[in-house]
């Protein structure tokens, strides 16, 4: 398919013929990291290979899907839905109606973006992962408290060194600055760069700012937990929103406890805290000053270098001696030297990165949807710029909200080492304070998952797919396998109106994650488990309208043929174990296979369930239970 990148008959994907063969995804990684990244720079193999592992996954969950019992019933919807039921719709939400189901024929439509998710979870990128994402957040929201922090942080790709060297085809590493044209060139004719620079920052930023797996605590605290989801620009290039989980932290309700009352000395305690991680103005003077000193500096230093495109220095050793005069002493004058260079570069970063600047409406067509204002119909800015200024950090008493004091009003609080070490645009914003904690979270966990694509966009793929496969519905085929195939169609369909962008379609294909978290999330069967425990109050009458849980069965070495289900992993357990609930139990178990060596009596089992489990009580701590 792609003979002009690879013109040798055992080179292709899929080709089982050759010795060793491995798997396309595996291949295709191989591809992407071939030496002279021709694979890399051609325009059309990413986006086609990406494709090509969405049809296939959407296809084998089509095939799966109808092999469950509850496939009767959404074919059943799927054949019965009517069209123009669905016109109706789309022309009514296009107006700006919010629609609620009302007739039957209205549910029917809506209840079949619920089976789309049935296949859609298994395609990479879909809008059903994004619904996966957001039970995940909840999750760890239930199993660790609120959240403390939320950083969004977008790297400048088309900027940084480490970026263009991997978007470029030289061996040596080079800091030496390149031209706009240069760079715009090498970031648009790369995107396995932008996904690699990505994840490398975004590992970067967990490992040494967090402190997650390092012999040091991370810069807002221990690290307890965090969730970050990927996301693309309009532009196309990646950026992230997490959430930070900090280790012995107290609940929201009861900070806001201690920040009321007039005898704890918490409440000063807690506003040193927050301004020593993260301010709302700039470090060495007011937005004009610090725009002032950066002109006056590119005039009178011929060396001058944009610090978007350069990497951080290290600071130099700290002074050991506690008794040495600082006004001599060498280590101590580098270090304040390091620090006013330090402030300065900083205050360069947050002016020409986080300085938001309102555009209003154009009217050519293009400029609004490559560029599209701010401005709305009303004359407001739809970030919400600019920003409430407070002269100091303080408590309002009415709401028990933290103000955390903000002297520019057209920037978003940041941390600057932050802003320091990654060198693009981030945005840091404390979460408990104030008595809108679940509304905040809420919100959060909602947009930071938000889905590309409006309910009547859906519902328009769903219809397009009825309009283009009327022959294959008027023929011979079996009813079950008619809906299949539309399913199928419409989820290909929805993928394909998400735009997925080269960066994060190359995201998947190099197999690094589109979510970033510190917990494992083991699903829970809610559904199959509630219905086998209803069998109990059940009539032998009402025993057959009840579907049997279907089991895997497996063959053993001894030919027997052995029927496994997650219902019997959640019943059976050892009697030790009895007082667990299910949401613990799920949490701390984990089925292996016992080694041949292993082979002891039944009295014996227990004993060696018990070792092997008493394993898992570490890391379970680390697993989430996820319905």
């Amino acid at each position: 398919m792609m003979l002009w990148l690879f013109p040798y008959g055992l080179g292709g994907i899929g080709n089982k013929l050759q010795k060793g063969h491995i798997s396309d995804i595996v291949h295709k990684r191989h591809l992407l990291m071939y030496y002279d990244k021709r694979f890399q720079l051609d325009p059309h193999f990413s986006l086609i290979a990406f494709n090509h592992e969405q049809i296939k996954e959407s296809t084998t969950a089509g095939y799966l899907l109808a092999e469950k019992p509850k496939f009767e019933h959404i074919s059943k919807c799927f054949m019965e839905v009517d069209v123009e039921v669905l016109s109706d719709l789309i022309k009514r939400m296009e107006d700006g109606e919010r629609v609620k189901p009302k007739s039957d024929e209205e549910k029917l439509c809506f209840q079949l973006i619920k089976d789309l998710d049935h296949v859609g979870g298994f395609v990479k990128g879909s809008a059903t992962t994004k619904k996966y994402m957001r039970n995940k957040i909840w999750s760890l929201i239930l199993f660790k408290n609120a959240p403390f922090w939320f950083v969004t942080f977008s790297p400048a790709d088309v900027k940084h060194p480490i970026s263009l060297y991997f978007a470029d085809t030289k061996e040596k590493f080079s800091l030496n600055l390149r031209d706009e044209n240069e760079r715009y060139r090498l970031s648009a004719q790369n995107p396995v760069a932008d996904a690699r620079f990505f994840h490398f920052i975004c590992e970067m930023f967990i490992k040494h700012v967090l402190g997650v797996g390092e012999n040091h605590s991370g810069l807002y605290g221990n690290t307890n937990a965090y969730y970050g989801t990927v996301e693309q620009q309009r532009r196309l290039t990646l950026y992230m929103h997490m959430l930070i989980w900090l280790k012995e932290v107290l609940s929201p309700q009861k900070i806001r406890d201690k920040i009321m009352d007039p005898t704890s000395d918490f409440q000063q305690k807690i506003m040193e805290y927050l301004e020593s991680v993260h301010i709302g103005e700039f470090m060495t003077g007011t937005q004009e000053e610090v725009k002032h000193h950066i002109e006056i500096e590119k005039i009178q230093n011929p060396n001058y270098q944009n610090p978007i495109q350069t990497l951080p220095d290290p600071p130099p050793p700290l002074c050991e001696n506690k008794a040495c005069d600082k006004k001599i002493c060498y280590n101590c004058q580098q270090l304040e030297t390091w620090w006013q260079n330090f402030r300065k570069i900083t205050d360069d970063l947050i002016f020409k990165s986080n300085v938001h600047t309102c555009r209003g409406q154009s009217s050519e067509k293009a400029f609004k949807k490559d560029r599209p204002g701010c401005i709305n119909k009303h004359g407001n800015c739809k970030a919400r710029f600019s920003r409430n200024l407070f002269t100091q950090t303080g408590v309002d008493f009415k709401t028990g909200a933290l103000n955390v004091k903000k002297g520019e009003p057209w920037i978003n609080t940041l941390t600057p080492l932050v802003t320091y070490l990654l060198k693009c645009n981030s945005d840091v914003t404390s979460l408990l304070s104030g008595t809108a904690v679940k509304a905040i979270v809420t919100y959060i966990s909602d947009y930071v998952t938000k889905f590309g694509l409006k309910t009547y966009s859906i519902f328009d793929a769903i219809k397009s797919v009825f309009n283009r496969s009327t022959k294959m519905l008027g023929g011979s085929l079996e009813r079950k396998e008619k809906a299949r195939r539309l399913i199928t169609q419409t989820v290909n369909c929805l993928t394909a109106k998400m735009e997925i962008g080269g960066p994060m379609a190359l995201l998947y294909l190099l197999g690094n994650p589109d979510h970033y978290t510190s917990h494992e999330f083991v699903p829970v069967y809610w559904k199959n488990y509630v219905r086998e425990v209803l069998k109990c109050w059940r009539s032998e009458e009402n025993m057959e309208k009840i579907l049997s849980e279907k089991l895997v069965l497996q063959k053993s070495e001894q030919g027997k043929y052995v029927g496994f289900s997650p219902v019997h992993n959640y019943i059976y357990r050892p009697k030790i174990f009895e007082n667990k609930t299910l949401y613990e139990w799920v949490q701390m178990a984990t089925r292996i296979k016992a080694s041949k060596s292993n082979k002891v009596e039944s009295e014996d089992k227990l004993d060696l369930f018990q070792y092997k489990s008493s394993e898992n009580i570490e890391n379970y701590k680390t697993r989430c239970s996820e319905i």
